[in-house]
């Protein structure tokens, strides 16, 4: 999928109300709005979304979009859902960088090579609707040996992030692949539109995995159900949630440093 908006798509921040953000959220993830609209108003309650303006004066940021993304995505596919959404936001949005060795880990991509080592999936999410919202778009907007897309070459961008339940874990990769499309002189038979072949020219990946630290986990480990005979031990059955650039991209064009005509 290559990430394509063009300047009519996208709005400044100026004009970015918490309601935008409520109907994007709603109409990208196919959640009924009333309910976005209540885990939006339980996160500002719990204190994990902030108000600037009330009423008209109202503004949304990156920030807040990425809060309710996670807390949207986080909610479980049943059981007491919307009631605990800040349980659910605290448990995901904690989430820190680290490596498979157990170190922190850190983003080696420009634009995110701000967030520091061990950041959490919250600042990741945020960070990464800001630089879609700047424009990033060609693997050398992020990838630091990717060369600029010319000469009939472009990028399929692409980041998946995932959601792992009921032990909270997550993953973002970014994926970036260089194609170069050329005609081939001949004509589909069935409807006279010319034939393409594709070369790929490069491809790039990044991905870095979100955990629970040590006490995050041991939280987590005693609300489990604890066995009569075995005690408490980790659920068998898994759950896992993705959205992608599809939904990252139109939230990101809300803040856009682009303005609609």
């Amino acid at each position: 999928m290559e990430l394509t908006c063009s300047s009519s798509e996208f709005y400044s921040d100026e004009m970015t109300a918490p309601s935008n953000i409520i109907d994007a959220v709603s109409d990208l993830l196919g959640v009924a709005r009333a309910t976005v609209a209540l885990q939006d108003r339980m996160l500002v309650t719990s204190g994990h979304r902030s108000i600037t303006g009330r009423g008209r004066a109202a503004r949304g940021s990156p920030e807040s979009a990425a809060a309710l993304l996670l807390a949207v995505a986080a909610t479980p596919l049943s059981g007491p859902g919307v009631k605990e959404t800040a349980v659910h936001y605290e448990r995901y949005a904690r989430l820190a960088a680290i490596a498979e060795s157990g170190d922190w880990a850190a983003w080696p991509l420009k634009h995110l090579g701000s967030l520091p080592a061990g950041h959490s999936l919250h600042e990741a999410i945020a960070a990464i609707i800001v630089a879609l919202g700047e424009g990033v778009t060609q693997a050398s907007d992020l990838f630091l040996d990717a060369a600029p897309d010319a000469d009939g070459v472009t990028t399929d961008l692409r980041i998946d992030v995932e959601l792992e339940a009921p032990w909270p874990h997550a993953a973002i990769t970014i994926r970036a692949d260089q194609r170069r499309y050329y005609q081939t002189g001949e004509v589909d038979p069935a409807d006279g539109v010319p034939i393409f072949h594709e070369d790929c020219i490069a491809q790039f990946k990044c991905r870095i995995e979100y955990r629970q630290t040590r006490e995050e986990a041991e939280k987590y480990f005693d609300t489990l159900p604890r066995h009569p005979k075995a005690g408490r031990r980790t659920p068998d059955l898994r759950q896992t949630r993705r959205f992608t650039i599809a939904t990252l991209a139109h939230i990101a064009a809300l803040f856009s440093n682009r303005v609609k005509p």
